[in-house]
C-alpha cells in the first residue's frame, strides 16, 4: 500500500522544497510539481510532492489523518489492558477467528 501525506510548502530552494505538517518539516523533491508555491499544500510520498492540494481538500485529508491517529491510540490503549490485536487475553482458550484450512 503507497501512501502520500499532505505538507505544505514553507520554502523553496530550486528543485527542492521544505514541507511541514503537524510540527515535522523536512525537505522533499517538488520536480513534479513546478507551479507549486511556497503556501501550497502538496501530496507527498517517497520523499517527492506528487500533486498540488487545494486548501479545502488539504484540510479534510488532514482530518481523516487525525481519525485514523485517534483510532490507532485507541486501539493502542485497548491493547495496553492486556490482550492480543483481536482483544484475545493470554491463556484464553478459543477457536481461531479465522479458518485454519485456508
Amino acid at each position: 500500500m503507497c501512501l502520500a501525506v499532505p505538507m505544505r510548502i514553507t520554502a523553496i530552494d530550486g528543485p527542492l522544497g521544505v514541507i511541514e505538517a503537524d510540527g515535522l518539516v523536512q525537505r522533499t523533491n517538488l520536480m513534479l510539481v513546478p507551479d507549486a508555491a511556497v503556501g501550497d499544500y502538496v501530496l507527498v510520498h517517497a520523499g517527492f510532492a506528487i500533486a498540488r492540494l487545494d486548501d479545502a481538500e488539504a484540510a479534510e485529508r488532514l482530518d481523516l489523518f487525525g481519525e485514523l491517529t485517534a483510532l490507532a491510540e485507541d486501539e493502542a490503549d485497548q491493547g495496553s489492558a492486556g490482550g492480543d490485536e483481536r482483544g484475545r487475553r493470554p491463556g484464553d482458550a478459543g477457536a481461531p477467528d479465522h479458518d485454519p484450512s485456508i
